[in-house]
Order: C-alpha cells, then structure tokens, then sequence
C-alpha cells in the first residue's frame, strides 16, 4: 500500500463531491416532478370549474331559447296577425265572393 495521505483526502473529496451532486440532482429531479404533479393537479381542478360554469351557463341558455321559441311561436301566430291586422292596421275581410281558392297541381315529377 504505497499511498499519501493527501492522495486519499483528494479521492474522498472527489467522491463526496460526485455524491453530493448526485443527491443535488435527484432532489432537484424530485422537487421538479412534484411541482409538475402538483401543478396538473391544480389545473384539473380549474378545468372542472370551468366546465360546471359552462354546464351552468348552458342550462340558462337552453332555458332562455325555450322562452324565445314560446315567444315566437306565439307573436307569429296568425290569430294574432290577423288581430293586429284587423285593430291597428284597420284591414278588412274580403267578401266571401272576392276570395279565389287556388289549388296547387300536383306535382308528377317528384310524389310525396
């Protein structure tokens, strides 16, 4: 065993130094992934806020579209047209005997 002792210092300070950068980097590795984690897991947790927002908000709106439809179905009706006609308007009904029925011809070419 033909060794110096500052040779032996020198290899134990390499192998200490090697270890101690191993055990930086895997801490450094560790932390990272647990940020990564942590930060997907976070993000999930808005996503799922969000999407009951919208499931929310897209109740109001189916909601909202049922009341127009009743509206528009009830502002187009032709007893209220004909109302409106008749009261504001000041129109009349035609004598039956100035009404033309007009039949629609069939068509041959395309049969329902």
């Amino acid at each position: 065993m033909n060794t110096k002792a500052g040779e032996i210092g020198f290899l134990l300070f390499e192998q200490s130094r090697r270890g101690s950068l191993r055990r930086a980097l895997v801490a450094t590795l560790v932390i990272l992934g647990l940020i990564l984690y942590v930060g997907a897991k976070i993000r999930i947790v808005q996503l799922g806020y969000q999407i009951e927002a919208m499931e929310h908000e897209k109740k109001d709106l189916e909601r909202s579209n049922r009341s127009l439809r009743i509206e528009t179905s009830s502002l187009s009706s032709p007893a209220r047209i004909e109302a409106i006609a008749l009261k504001r308007l000041g129109m009349v009904r035609p004598p039956k005997e100035n009404v033309v029925a007009v039949r629609r011809k069939e068509d041959t070419a395309n049969p329902k």
